[in-house]
Formats: C-alpha cells, sequence, structure tokens
C-alpha cells in the first residue's frame, strides 16, 4: 500500500470516526442549563417596572453555583436588543432584575422571597425537583439525560409577565 492510499484510508477513517465522537459528547449539563435560560429570555416580555433597568436585561442569581458560574460568561449577549447584564445580589436587590436563577442551595431564599417579590415582573427560575411548587416560574430538570422544563403560568401572569406561545408549547408541562 502507498503512502498516499494510507492517507486516504486514514482521512476516510477520520471522518467516519468524528460525527460518532462528537455525538457522544455532550455538552455539561451547567451549560445546557445555562443556555436553555438565557434563550427562554427572548420569550418572555415584562411589564414596565420602575425597579428594573430599561436599557438592559438584568438577570441575577444568589448562589454562584456551577450554573452561575456559566451565566456570568453569557454577560453581554444580546436579548431582544438589549444586552445581558449578569448580576451576583443578595435577596434585598432581587427586586431590580428581570429574571432571578435560584440553584438548589437557595430553597431557604425562595421560602423568603417569592411572597414579596409575587407581583414585581421577576421571573423565578430554578433547577430543583418541587421548585416549580414553591413559587419558582421556570424550572429545569433533567429526565431520561435530557434537560426539560416546566412553566408555572399562573405564577408568571401574577408577576405581570407574558410568556409565548412557542416556549408554552416546548415545556413538558405547563401549570395554568
Amino acid at each position: 500500500m502507498s503512502v498516499g492510499s494510507i492517507r486516504r484510508v486514514l482521512l476516510v477513517l477520520l471522518l467516519a470516526w468524528s460525527p460518532l465522537a462528537q455525538a457522544q459528547r455532550q455538552a455539561p449539563e451547567p451549560e445546557l442549563k445555562a443556555a436553555i435560560l438565557v434563550n427562554m429570555l427572548l420569550f418572555v416580555d415584562w411589564p414596565n417596572q420602575t425597579s428594573q433597568p430599561s436599557d438592559r436585561v438584568a438577570l441575577c442569581y444568589l448562589d454562584a453555583g456551577p450554573v452561575a458560574q456559566v451565566l456570568d460568561l453569557l454577560n453581554g449577549k444580546i436579548i431582544k436588543g438589549r444586552p445581558l447584564q449578569v448580576l451576583h445580589v443578595n435577596a434585598a436587590a432581587a427586586a431590580g432584575c428581570h429574571a432571578l436563577y435560584l440553584s438548589p442551595n437557595d430553597a431557604t431564599a425562595l421560602t423568603r422571597m417569592v411572597p414579596g417579590l409575587s407581583n414585581r415582573g421577576v421571573l423565578f427560575v430554578g433547577d430543583s425537583p418541587g421548585y416549580l411548587q414553591r413559587g419558582v416560574m421556570l424550572n429545569l430538570e433533567v429526565e431520561n439525560g435530557r434537560i426539560v422544563f416546566d412553566i408555572d403560568l399562573r405564577s408568571a401572569r401574577q408577576a405581570g409577565l407574558v410568556m409565548s406561545s412557542k416556549v408554552l408549547r416546548l415545556a413538558r408541562r405547563v401549570m395554568e
């Protein structure tokens, strides 16, 4: 076999094997959750709130866990013509956010925050089982190795948020 033939065989094997290798490689869970969360912001309309900035979309988080670390990397992405500003905040500053990501470590804060912010135009997003029943409006979970999400449309409407029917159709479950 000539050197040229060997190169062609190696090239064919490499090309044939590459899609298989890429199909088996999946993005880490925090990256997927952060990407889904940020893309969901494209499908939400907020009421005019004086406490929220109008020149940017403020996405906040309390606990600096793995998903929040990835969210920080998405700072500056354009959402509906405005830059995304990712902020690490305390519970008192959450009213100035368009969306608030709550990690599994934020269960105690969730209980304290929902009653005070439920009608303030803040989209609560979580990624823990049971969060949807505790006031989170958009909850991400892993099911059969995939990220799925549920929406509490009642809570979102109470907060003055309007969610696109496109995103509602993609949800695993919508509570009305």
